[in-house]
């Protein structure tokens, strides 16, 4: 009886250890990064991941962001993100997790990155922060991805291994004591 509560024990143990899981995503919404407060009003830096969350609810890491297009197949895990005094990055993205302050936190100061603010883009809102960005070309969307974690079926089936070993060997010893 010890033996095979051992081994059931032993199973699941290896189940557990052994959980990996493949990352599965979903589209979640994208912005505009010129949909963000107006710069000299020095609003908070946001990389990609965090302005998703801040947008659309959750942690920095429940997120993955593309400059592409809403579909998973395309995500490139960058995002644009405008630059106080340099535009560096809604040419060519930045990595989805960049944002820089060199004042504490907000942009209002040389060199500064962030996912959502009004500085180069949405030339439009200057005149009307309310306004939706538009008219200016190229609009520099991101897209927000969440990424779910989701487990293996070799993971899934040593669990439910496991799980019926423990079963079993406390029915067997139920049955011995009946005996």
């Amino acid at each position: 009886m010890f033996n095979s509560i051992k081994t059931a024990i032993t199973i699941l143990a290896l189940g557990i250890a052994s959980s990996a899981s493949a990352t599965t995503y979903s589209y979640v919404n994208s912005w505009i990064v010129g949909d963000g407060p107006l710069w000299e009003n020095d609003p908070q830096v946001f990389s990609g991941q965090s302005a998703a969350a801040f947008l659309f609810g959750g942690n920095a890491t429940d997120y993955v962001t593309s400059t592409i297009s809403s579909s998973v197949g395309d995500i490139n895990f960058k995002a644009f993100v405008d630059g106080y005094g340099d535009q560096t990055y809604l040419f060519s993205p930045a990595a989805m997790d960049f944002s820089q302050s060199s004042n504490g936190g907000g942009y209002n100061a040389p060199p500064s990155f962030s996912a959502f603010v009004l500085d180069h883009t949405c030339a439009n809102r200057y005149s009307d922060i309310t306004a939706a960005c538009s008219g200016d070309g190229t609009q520099y969307v991101n897209y927000a991805f969440r990424a779910t974690d989701v487990p293996e079926p070799t993971t899934v089936a040593l669990l439910g291994l496991g799980l019926l070993g423990v079963a079993a060997s406390r029915r067997k010893s139920v049955m011995n004591k009946n005996v």
